[in-house]
């Protein structure tokens, strides 16, 4: 392993590996408006999960999620903590019902809303998106 990584440093080549996106990441708190765009990661399903601490089928649907996609590197999840329900996150993104996800592809692109008992299907949507070439 020392000579591969010291072939490696002679050529100039960077020995620390690539960064890697978090799997699970809350990218707000309380229901303050936060860029769902720029919490997209390139390359990776991204499973947008809109939620409220006052959700208890949130948690478990999270949950649920977490487990089935615990596997695939490539599915990433993105929280965002909608308060009450009545914040401006929650009216920009028109979140109405919860559990509320959004799943984009690998190219960032918006492809299923689920909401509520459809928030199920979302590991096995994420595992069809990753299989697209």
């Amino acid at each position: 392993m020392r000579a591969w990584l010291l072939a490696l440093a002679a050529c100039g080549a960077a020995t620390t590996p690539p960064p890697v996106a978090p799997k699970s990441l809350e990218i707000n708190q309380g229901g303050t408006m936060v860029d769902v765009t720029a919490a997209l990661v390139p390359g990776s399903v991204t499973v947008i999960d809109f939620w409220s601490e006052s959700c208890g089928a949130c948690t478990t649907v999270a949950g649920m999620l977490a487990v089935q996609t615990a596997s695939e590197p490539r599915v990433v999840v993105r929280k965002v903590d909608v308060g009450d329900g009545f914040t401006p996150v929650a009216k920009a993104y028109d979140i109405g019902a919860l559990p509320h996800f959004k799943i984009y592809d690998r190219k960032k692109r918006l492809r299923y809303v689920l909401v509520g008992g459809d928030c199920l299907r979302a590991p096995a949507l994420a595992r069809q998106l990753l299989a697209e070439p």
